[in-house]
């Protein structure tokens, strides 16, 4: 992919940035301790999800092992890059 080609993870760029220019809703579907998930929508009708989970318990699947996980829910519309639901962007734990 050449650098300026539009890319899905520029969606939790976003998020990070905490741009209110782009994001026109959010909404908390999960509050815990230990675990956070918001779904964000944009003003070009895109949704992402986002998750935050502390540390991981031992019983946590190898597959489920993330910091914070970004995931395309919604693609934009219209969506001439074919963006496609699923994980954009995944941040793994700090190494200690």
């Amino acid at each position: 992919m050449k650098k300026n080609e539009p890319n899905a993870e520029e969606y939790a760029q976003l998020i990070i940035e905490d741009n209110l220019n782009r994001i026109v809703f959010d909404e908390t579907i999960t509050h815990q301790e230990n675990y956070i998930q918001i779904n964000y929508k944009f003003d070009d009708g895109a949704v992402v999800c986002y998750e935050w989970q502390d540390f991981p318990f031992s019983q946590t699947p190898k597959t489920e092992i993330f910091n914070h996980k970004f995931t395309l829910v919604t693609p934009p519309s219209p969506n001439p890059e074919n963006f496609q639901p699923g994980v954009i962007k995944i941040i793994d734990f700090p190494r200690r």
